[in-house]
């Protein structure tokens, strides 16, 4: 996952024999058509200019944060091959290029002391330095009866006390609808109020009360506001029946083509959390692929989306007893764009990893999503023949 999107990016602007074999799970882009290879080196002229620092990477359901450790060793393979000392490297990653949310309390703790400790790996004094990962576990507002210190940021603390109201239920799904400048102007005028510099009609004590209510808002609000190179993650799978209340209303008012499941509601903010031309990376259950269900939220993904890559596991592969799909969807679409698909069985597992990746024979294709279009229902069936497509 990491390696393809994370890695790709870089890649397509920074070519690097030596990075492309040492990412062993690397996939090759498919062999394109002369005028969408022309499109895409057109696409790809920023990323030449693109600097390791400039990598942006979020995990929205970190848990305990392995995927973003992973990503550390990408990054840091990244920076050394622009000749970054490991001690610069790893203060620049932590600062600069990794951000991981979750809903769990623990969960987050879990991945804040991986992602010190995997610094800690490259720079053992990294931890004097006083320097602190973007990842944070989403807290819920409270109820504030007034909001008068906050002068003319009064309706934007409104906002954001309103955006994270039973935030716990829907973690990363929720979209802020302010600007990472509003959130700014709110951060200093909570920091003034915590400091004291601000008078107000109110006591210190009711401005300290006020601003203790934003704080714990402000990080993760930033995090949702901004769009990033790469988003990868393993999002919660929950149908519309183990939904509360609250969370099947939410789901239903804002994705109504993805509501069916969880995951697939992530899926869709996932393709909004990105840049153009960006990567959502998602290991997800095979049922968006081919589910009526799902089929308005798959149409708006080919008609907008290229999907760079698809690994297809079927049941029992990563030891689960339902099939999964790792996809990689890029945020642009390219008419006639060709990925890459690869189906991998349960016999293709040797002591928990692959025997050779990628699988070859008969379960490895390199098509356009412009295909799937053309089958009733639209479903993403990468192995149909040529002339199975002209039945139709």
């Amino acid at each position: 996952m990491v390696e393809n999107s994370l890695g790709r990016l870089w890649l397509e602007g920074h070519p690097n024999e030596t990075l492309r074999m040492k990412w062993r799970y690397y996939m090759d882009e498919a062999p394109q058509e002369p005028t969408v290879a022309a499109r895409l080196a057109q696409l790809r002229v920023p990323y030449a200019a693109l600097q390791p620092d400039q990598l942006t990477v979020l995990d929205p359901c970190m848990g305990s944060g392995h995927i973003l450790v992973y990503a550390f060793d990408v990054l840091m393979d990244i920076y050394r091959s622009v000749g970054y000392t490991d001690r610069d490297a790893v203060q620049s990653i932590v600062q600069n290029n990794l951000y991981g949310l979750d809903i769990d309390d623990r969960a987050a703790q879990l991945a804040y002391f991986a992602v010190m400790m995997k610094a800690c790996e490259y720079a053992r004094r990294f931890l004097r330095r006083g320097v602190q990962p973007h990842v944070c576990a989403i807290a819920e507002s409270v109820p504030l009866a007034e909001l008068s210190p906050f002068g003319a940021e009064k309706a934007l603390a409104q906002t954001l006390l309103d955006t994270f109201r039973d935030a716990k239920e829907y973690g990363s799904i929720l979209h802020v609808p302010l600007s990472l400048a509003d959130i700014q102007r709110l951060a200093d005028r909570t920091a003034a109020l915590q400091s004291g510099q601000h008078d107000t009609l109110l006591s210190m004590a009711d401005n300290a009360q006020a601003a203790a209510a934003i704080q714990p808002l402000l990080a993760q609000a930033q995090i949702l506001a901004r769009q990033y190179d790469a988003v990868i993650t393993n999002p919660p799978y929950m149908g519309g029946s183990g939904m509360n209340e609250n969370l099947s209303r939410f789901v239903k008012e804002n994705y109504p083509d993805s509501k069916s499941d969880l995951f697939a509601c992530f899926i869709e903010r996932g393709n909004t959390m990105v840049k153009t031309n960006g990567l959502n990376c998602m290991v997800t259950m095979q049922s968006w692929m081919f589910l009526s269900s799902f089929e308005k939220m798959r149409c708006h993904i080919l008609k907008t989306k290229d999907i760079v890559c698809l690994m297809h596991m079927e049941n029992m592969v990563l030891g689960i007893a339902f099939g999964t799909a790792v996809t990689i969807f890029k945020n642009t679409h390219i008419h006639g764009y060709k990925g890459t698909y690869n189906q991998i069985k349960l016999c293709d597992i040797e002591n928990e990893v692959p025997k050779n990746f990628p699988v070859s024979e008969n379960r490895f294709a390199q098509v356009s999503t412009d295909n799937f279009s053309k089958i009733p229902g639209a479903p993403v069936a990468y192995w149909v023949s040529e002339r199975f497509l002209q039945s139709f």
